[in-house]
């Protein structure tokens, strides 16, 4: 079986066709919507969203931009830090950006600390996780 590039839920469903012979198998990939749900929105990027709203009117209003996107970049060092720029399209579309090799642990099925500590600052605090098996016995 080959893998398509990417999306989880088509792989998964390939996965599930051909190994449980299931004719008819669906997956719903979501892209920003997960993003969306106000319940899980972080104060660091409810601030910066509506920051990029600023931003992208100030620049269709200064005159000095005929087209672009609002960027939002890290500034190096200790303290969580951004700075907001007029971006080409050009320079953003159909670009992907791996995320790097030092984020993922050596067993390639999870995060680093690294990872945790660098997103911390942009997702918050996150929500309490459990697996199947250390739920196993309650009811």
């Amino acid at each position: 079986m080959q893998l398509t590039s990417g999306a989880l839920g088509e792989n998964l469903a390939a996965v599930i066709r051909e190994r449980l012979k299931i004719k008819r198998v669906r997956a719903d990939t979501f892209g920003f919507i997960q993003r969306c749900f106000v319940g899980i929105t972080s104060e660091t990027d409810a601030a910066e969203a509506r920051q990029v709203g600023a931003e992208a009117v100030q620049a269709a209003t200064s005159g000095q931009h005929r087209s672009g996107t609002i960027t939002i970049n890290r500034v190096p060092g200790e303290a969580y830090q951004v700075e907001y720029n007029v971006t080409p399209l050009a320079a953003v579309a159909k670009h992907t950006r791996e995320l790097p090799a030092e984020y993922i642990n050596e067993a390639g099925n999870n995060v680093t600390d690294l990872f945790v500590n660098y997103a911390r600052p942009i997702v918050g605090e996150l929500p309490v996780t459990a697996r199947f098996q250390q739920l196993k016995g309650r009811s």
